[in-house]
């Protein structure tokens, strides 16, 4: 008897959520930065003043994944999460960690250059925010965290 074929779950995927938070899993196809950004509009229509700079921070931070971390090779993920609470909206993105044979990435706001072409990424994310923070997890994951006011 034929077993039936089992295709793993394609991505970008929705996770659960709840009222107060939702989430979205990302491939590594630089079409997944658009796809973010939508699924970040759609999760700040309740507060339309956050869309824009929540969609921008998405950008920024699934783009910066994709491009210093794990997450941008094949078969890599990205988890992008958005909590609400009575007093700011949260933003998370996770990447796979480092790629393999390199030293993790740290996120840092570099110097400023006005004429670099690129590199701005994360010193937009902290004029957009209340405050932004990462974390390294055990498995070598990053966390980014940025916090606007709700």
């Amino acid at each position: 008897m034929n077993k039936p074929i089992v295709q793993a779950p394609t991505l970008p995927r929705r996770l659960c959520g709840t009222a107060t938070k939702s989430g979205i899993l990302l491939g590594p196809e630089l079409g997944h930065v658009r796809i973010a950004r939508r699924w970040a509009a759609q999760a700040t229509r309740s507060r339309p003043s956050l869309a824009e700079p929540v969609g921008i921070a998405v950008s920024e931070l699934v783009t910066n994944t994709l491009r210093h971390s794990a997450s941008g090779l094949p078969g890599g993920t990205i988890r992008v999460e958005i909590e609400r609470t009575s007093r700011h909206l949260e933003l998370r993105v996770t990447d796979n960690g480092p790629r393999p044979g390199e030293q993790p990435s740290f996120p840092a706001v570099p110097d400023p250059e006005p004429l670099r072409p690129s590199g701005n990424g994360l010193r937009l994310v902290e004029a957009l925010c209340s405050y932004w923070d990462w974390k390294q997890h055990s498995c070598g994951a990053i966390t980014v965290r940025a916090v606007f006011p709700w």
